[in-house]
């Protein structure tokens, strides 16, 4: 586990890049779009020290939500470099709009980030829950199936460009299982239900402007051209998890990498490596159509 921390000078970088972000209007979205929009200012958190700083990212941002009286309140403080469009991500038309009215406003997309989120805090598995009834699927059709259609829809606009930079935002628990919460582990972002007890634990807290910080983080770390990165962040910058406690960013994936052979076993992780190089080779594809338009 690395900690990275944010470097402010990497924010002209994304100066007049174009931002599309789904669920925008409150909580972490909210604060990402000020922060991809507006001027940053960080100061001493708990026990990391900062230097005072204001700048400005500068980006334009197209931002999707159900929550129309928010997003619009959003939108009128921070003026033209904004756009809003009533956007569900679980319908895959409605985020075609979204990124639709992104190029044809701004000409192209060099940022995505997938962040709608809804919580449904009801144990599909409890064992009291009437199984006649349906159990509501709507964290699996937003927070997984939603982020899967911003990710597709999004690839297509960076391919485009020649390239981008697309974000996944994800709980804790879209990596670590959590009881109780079967579908809710692809995504969240509401804790109501748990502050207080967390809270008396003594654990780490983090604000919605930590953790937007960090996606703004992930969005500039490979966009220097002076060779300037956030201290901490092995570059390329890509395929990372950051893990975001106490307001700071620590960048896991890499070190769940190396420690492979210790957790799988040195013999499997060579047979892993061997077959995900075949997988990866050009030609080789799982899909028996592709195969067998290409056979002669």
């Amino acid at each position: 586990m690395v900690h990275v921390q944010f470097n402010p000078e990497l924010l002209s970088t994304l100066k007049e890049k174009v931002v599309v972000l789904t669920g925008g209007a409150t909580g972490i979205g909210r604060s990402a779009v000020t922060q991809f929009v507006g001027k940053h200012r960080l100061t001493r958190y708990r026990r990391y020290d900062y230097a005072d700083y204001a700048t400005e990212a500068g980006c334009k941002v197209v931002f999707g939500d159900v929550n129309e009286a928010a997003a619009r309140e959003l939108k009128s403080t921070l003026g033209d470099s904004v756009r809003f469009q009533h956007c569900d991500t679980s319908s895959y038309q409605s985020q075609l709009d979204l990124f639709t009215l992104a190029e044809t406003t701004y000409g192209q997309v060099d940022v995505v980030v997938a962040n709608a989120g809804v919580a449904n805090h009801k144990d599909v598995f409890d064992p009291n829950s009437d199984i006649s009834v349906e159990p509501s699927m709507m964290e699996v059709d937003i927070n997984l199936k939603g982020a899967i259609f911003t990710a597709r829809i999004g690839m297509h606009y960076l391919r485009k460009i020649g390239g981008g930079d697309l974000i996944l935002v994800s709980s804790i628990a879209g990596f670590k299982e959590c009881g109780g919460l079967a579908p809710y582990t692809a995504k969240t972002k509401l804790v109501k239900g748990i502050e207080a007890g967390w809270r008396e634990l003594g654990l780490p807290e983090n604000e919605a402007e930590d953790v937007a910080r960090s996606i703004v983080l992930c969005a500039s770390a490979n966009r220097s051209e002076e060779g300037k990165t956030h201290p901490g962040a092995k570059m390329p910058f890509a395929g990372k998890i950051l893990w975001i406690a106490g307001g700071q960013a620590y960048e896991i994936e890499d070190a769940i990498q190396d420690l492979e052979p210790q957790w799988l076993g040195e013999e499997n992780s060579k047979v892993l490596a061997k077959g995900q190089a075949f997988l990866a080779s050009q030609g080789t594809s799982w899909d028996a159509e592709k195969l067998e338009q290409k056979t002669p």
